[in-house]
């Protein structure tokens, strides 16, 4: 929150992602284990700073594609360890925040993109689940020519809130105010449908 570093995240040449925080004895001052360290949000302080503001905040799977909705400029943030390591502490950061969540378009991108929504929910003001056009993410998307803007929305909180379910058949029963419009007295009302069944002849 206060700019100070926690750790890094360091990407190797062959996509490995590797984590290291200081430490005087480490070797090089770093040591490449980080135990009980306090896991953040990436651009942390960039985060917060939007969420107060208002601003929409997209929270991608990975590091590269921040930096891509970050050329953009936009606000843009992720998890250490990318699909499936969401912690719930997470979402306080996003209290009241418009959030767009980018899945990566794979089963465990989109999984990884729902645990995020389910975490918010409650907590961000709004929501919404989008997807590149084309590729596998954010940065395919735009490298294939389209604006963040052209994201195909998958999902919104909005809609979510809109469901609603029929009500319970004694609850409808019960909260009848209306008078009613007998047609035969306490047999059959105007727009009651009404079987009569009987023995023959």
């Amino acid at each position: 929150e206060n700019g100070d570093l926690l750790f890094q995240v360091l990407r190797s040449h062959d996509k490995k992602f590797l984590q290291r925080r200081k430490d005087p004895a480490g070797k090089d001052g770093w040591t490449w284990k980080l135990g009980e360290t306090r896991r953040v949000l990436y651009r942390l302080p960039k985060v917060i700073e939007a969420a107060k503001a208002g601003q929409i905040i997209f929270i991608c799977e990975g590091e590269k594609d921040v930096h891509t909705c970050e050329a953009a400029g936009l606000t843009a943030t992720c998890n250490p360890g990318g699909a499936g390591k969401w912690k719930s502490e997470f979402a306080e950061v996003l209290r009241e925040a418009v959030v767009t969540i980018v899945a990566d378009r794979d089963d465990p991108g989109r999984a990884h993109a729902r645990q995020v929504r389910d975490s918010l929910a409650g907590v961000a003001a709004y929501v919404e689940i989008a997807e590149a056009v084309e590729g596998k993410d954010a940065t395919d998307h735009v490298k294939a020519g389209h604006s963040l803007a052209a994201l195909t929305i998958t999902w919104t909180s909005e809609k979510a809130a809109k469901v609603e379910l029929a009500p319970d058949l004694w609850e409808f029963i019960a909260g009848k105010d209306e008078p009613y419009d007998w047609i035969v007295p306490d047999l059959l009302e105007r727009g009651d449908r009404v079987i009569f069944t009987g023995f023959e002849g």
